[in-house]
């Protein structure tokens, strides 16, 4: 049964698009997307719709301007649409003034397919940490109310140490402000770890996912699930099929790509639909709202007191 209270848990998709990603990432090759971004996308939708909740979709600018309609499909359901970038490129690779470009034509693309602002962000990968954080600012000039990029945990790829676990509104050095929704992380054996959401929600078993969820409600800890389009999807993977006939690949690429995807894929969308049917969730612009109703002294970004 729902819990009645205000809900501390926030849902988030990455709306992107695994075999147009895969053909960039394998073949050097920008394709249009296949039609399994249809199923996957109406497969979230009318799960959404059976368990009553909303969700923000971060929208990726390289196949929104492919697939408009599936955007609007998705506004016209009530969902927040948000934004995940242009070209899902590792934000800590561009400079400032090619992250501004990045970040400008996003918006433009999906505010003009929408009809209507934009609030939030996510970025690929995660990719704000200590080296980028002016990426905020820009985001606050474009009038951005809220981030959902930091994992506040060190990682290889990700994170920043001892980031504040907390949703919070920070003051920036632009002299505006903006929301950062951080990702769940939590306490196990003495360190920090990842869970709600992408390959952890596949990795982890349900019944450690169930007595994990179960504490973060109990304790209202802020928890940000987030997932993807082709999680709702347990149709096998097979790469291969994502690549233009006659593009050169690595066999051996292909075929790891291929294991690491398909482990534990089946079992991803009934811990999904048992989170949905058991919990109340929340958009992320609603959960920034909040913060910012809340807050009367925002903190100085890199100086959390």
């Amino acid at each position: 049964m729902k819990n009645s209270r205000i809900p501390t848990f926030t849902l988030s998709i990455d709306w992107e698009d695994f075999g147009q990603l895969l053909c960039r990432d394998h073949c050097s090759l920008v394709t249009r997307p296949l039609k399994t971004i249809d199923r996957q996308t109406n497969i979230i939708l009318d799960t959404l719709s059976q368990t009553n909740q909303k969700a923000t979709f971060f929208i990726l600018g390289m196949l929104a301007q492919y697939r408009p309609d599936l955007v609007k499909k998705i506004a016209s359901q009530g969902h927040e649409i948000a934004m995940h970038g242009q070209h899902h490129i590792n934000m800590r690779s561009l400079n400032k003034a090619d992250a501004y470009r990045d970040l400008s034509d996003s918006y433009k693309l999906i505010t003009d397919i929408i009809g209507a602002p934009v609030y939030g962000y996510r970025a690929p990968y995660f990719s704000i940490d200590e080296s980028n954080l002016y990426v905020l600012e820009i985001l606050s000039e474009l009038g951005l109310i809220y981030d959902s990029s930091i994992f506040p945990i060190k990682l290889k790829r990700y994170g920043i140490a001892n980031f504040d676990t907390n949703d919070q509104l920070y003051h920036l050095p632009n002299g505006r402000s903006l929301v950062e929704l951080p990702l769940t992380v939590i306490d196990w054996n003495r360190k920090k770890i990842p869970v709600a959401g992408g390959g952890y929600m596949r990795l982890f078993p349900k019944f450690y996912l169930d007595r994990v969820f179960r504490e973060l409600n109990d304790r209202q800890q802020n928890v940000m699930l987030y997932l993807h389009p082709y999680e709702f999807d347990t149709r096998h993977i097979n790469c291969r099929e994502n690549y233009p006939a006659g593009t050169s690949y690595s066999k051996t690429k292909t075929f790891l790509t291929n294991m690491r995807w398909n482990l534990f894929r089946s079992s991803i969308r009934p811990k999904i639909n048992a989170l949905l049917q058991s919990y109340n969730f929340i958009t992320c612009l609603k959960k920034a709202e909040h913060v910012k109703t809340r807050t009367h002294s925002p903190t100085v970004l890199g100086c959390p007191q």
